[in-house]
């Protein structure tokens, strides 16, 4: 970043110092009545605003230079910020209880605000849970949505790893400084979500460790960010549940995936489930609970005739009027078998109908 705001310096000082959290802002905005009167006026009322005298030392020595110093941070870190009273701020994160004042990230912001699902789960996850993550982020990516997690080992990192293979936009919410990389073991999924358009993002100053009260203050960011939170997996008082629980409080849609009721991370998801979330065996579940997902799906599954050859209208047309044998095509079609064949391959590779053992089925209206 070339320069900063006025409310990206002051609420970046303020967020650097220890002992200054979230409500304590807040109150001191209330104080003063404005950021800028914050910045202009803190020397002469710091002695009155309930602070600790090591977090009053460390303002006033740091105030005078902090803006030259965090330019110079973000450049080496290659890493911007944006605050709550900024036009790119998150337009979802506005919306709720509390949203961070500021947000450090790597990568862009460009379309975080296009619909978003948070995929969520247990980070000892099963064959079974890896399964469903794997399928259904992967499958919410090719429909164009954004998919954001927390970057942790498990479900997150699989949803993550899903969504990128897909070539849709993801995002890491982490609970720790932007330049901290943790687990140290996604390294790689960092640079990758950073590279390929998404960006991971934290609430949190440069070089904060991932202290585990971290993470419940970045589980709000998580369901905030999405429309929805989609927990596969999860055991009886985990981080998942928490996540769950801001969503719930924050208005967000909430989708749980079915499990053995005997396993021990099905408990909370199936708990979920009887306490009023969706169950959800199949993206279509999440949809039909989104008004614009379904509005999108419905105008990607039309189909563009334009397209199409005149064979492969003459088949889309007999398998609507009820024709799904390969003898009843051939023969109300009259195109010949070979050809016939070539043109259902050609039908299938483009998403439009699928084959059974018995027939073919029309997946578009």
């Amino acid at each position: 970043m070339e320069s900063l705001n006025i409310n990206q310096i002051t609420l970046a000082w303020l967020n650097s110092a220890k002992g200054i959290s979230r409500g304590k802002i807040l109150k001191l905005l209330e104080y003063f009545g404005s950021v800028e009167e914050l910045w202009d006026n803190f020397e002469g009322e710091k002695y009155n605003l309930s602070l600790r005298p090591e977090t009053i030392s460390y303002l006033s020595q740091s105030k005078n230079n902090f803006q030259e110093k965090l330019l110079e941070r973000l450049r080496i870190e290659k890493a911007k910020l944006v605050t709550v009273f900024d036009e790119e701020y998150p337009k979802k994160l506005k919306e709720i209880d509390g949203p961070p004042y500021i947000l450090y990230y790597k990568g862009s912001l460009e379309k975080i605000n296009n619909i978003s699902i948070a995929v969520v789960g247990s980070r000892k996850a099963t064959a079974y849970g890896k399964w469903c993550a794997q399928k259904l982020t992967h499958e919410l990516a090719e429909i164009g949505v954004n998919i954001v997690s927390g970057l942790a080992v498990g479900i997150d990192s699989i949803a993550h790893k899903a969504a990128l293979e897909a070539g849709a936009n993801t995002y890491g919410v982490i609970g720790c400084g932007i330049n901290v990389v943790y687990p140290k073991r996604n390294a790689e999924m960092y640079r990758q979500i950073i590279e390929k358009g998404g960006a991971v993002i934290s609430e949190y100053y440069f070089n904060i460790q991932p202290f585990a009260y971290n993470f419940h203050d970045r589980n709000r960011i998580i369901s905030g960010l999405s429309e929805g939170v989609l927990v596969i997996e999860a055991q009886e008082r985990s981080g998942t549940l928490i996540t769950a629980g801001h969503a719930a409080n924050q208005g967000r849609e909430i989708f749980a995936v079915p499990g053995n009721i005997d396993s021990l991370y099905s408990k909370a998801t199936n708990g979920l489930i009887r306490d009023g979330a969706k169950l959800t065996a199949s993206i279509d579940d999440i949809v039909e609970e989104i008004l614009e997902l379904k509005v999108r799906v419905r105008k990607q599954n039309n189909i563009d005739y334009s397209k199409l050859s005149d064979n492969q209208k003459k088949i889309i047309a007999c398998i609507k009027s009820g024709f799904s044998t390969i003898d009843e095509l051939e023969q109300n079609t009259n195109i010949q078998t070979g050809e016939l064949l070539s043109q259902l391959t050609l039908l299938e590779m483009k998403g439009i109908i699928t084959q059974t053992p018995n027939k073919f089925l029309l997946n578009r209206p």
